[in-house]
């Protein structure tokens, strides 16, 4: 049953077996037992405790106040947070620098370093928690280029908003970036290209790189797929074949058409 203590001072002491806990029982120390009004009322000496409810498929309790809607429903909140984080700072630094006196400098070592970040983030992380998809290349000894490409076994355990927030989060900052390059070139002001060309670069390695992965991870589903459908026609036409059906007529058959023959006889 719920209980409470009305008055009394606790204290911990430790001893090498463990830690115990010990009230002072002073003279008005009383216990008092609590019944269902109480509970629902909250008169428990203070605010009513209730306990935080995860909502199955969505967003724990802990992170309820995290970003807009489609990130508080998604299945990893904190990877689809950012996700979006370092890109979108990236992108308001470039363009409200000039609001604040900023020198191109400042701006561009902050833009890089957001960006390297966001690029990380996505290629290793996000990518991995939000669509199941990984990729990486390396140069072999020959000189070379190997891509290597990860996926999950069943895409379809892919929570579809987290699938919209991460392809949106790929192509859409292309758009705008490519956006400010036509702006800055009417401008001529050529040097903020180069933190222009920097973004591009990074968000199109990591926009080919996971379209090489999902394709490869579609290719691998639909591989199994038609192994399973060439599997399930061998064993119908097995099943189906005259040696089969004759093997269990004479099985059977043969059995029954001998009893007959006995009681017969």
């Amino acid at each position: 049953s719920w209980c409470r203590r009305r008055q009394g001072n606790c204290r911990t002491c430790s001893a090498t077996v463990g830690c115990t806990m010990q009230f002072e029982k002073d003279e008005d120390d009383e216990l008092e037992f609590l019944n269902d009004n109480d509970m629902s009322t909250g008169d428990m000496g203070g605010g009513a405790f209730v306990a935080p409810v995860d909502v199955p498929g969505g967003l724990p309790a802990d992170d309820a106040g995290l970003g807009p809607g489609f990130i508080r429903q998604s299945r990893h909140p904190s990877a689809a947070f950012f996700h979006l984080f370092f890109k979108s700072l990236a992108l308001l630094v470039y363009m409200f620098s000039g609001l604040f006196g900023f020198d191109f400098i400042f701006v561009c070592v902050i833009c890089i370093l957001l960006l390297a970040f966001d690029f990380w983030t996505v290629k290793n992380v996000t990518g991995r928690l939000l669509v199941g998809l990984r990729w990486w290349n390396y140069v072999k000894e020959d000189g070379t280029n190997e891509w290597v490409f990860e996926s999950l076994e069943n895409m379809s355990e892919v929570n579809a908003n987290d699938s919209r927030v991460f392809w949106m989060g790929l192509y859409v900052p292309v758009a705008i970036w490519t956006g400010l390059l036509v702006i800055d070139t009417l401008k001529l002001q050529f040097q903020w290209l180069i933190v222009v060309f920097i973004a591009l670069s990074m968000h199109v390695a990591n926009i080919i790189g996971y379209t090489k992965c999902s394709s490869d991870a579609k290719a691998k589903m639909k591989n199994m797929m038609d192994q399973g459908t060439a599997g399930f026609s061998a064993m119908k036409m097995f099943a189906g074949s005259s040696a089969v059906q004759s093997a269990f007529s004479g099985l059977f058959g043969g059995n029954s058409s001998s009893q007959t023959q006995s009681v017969v006889v």
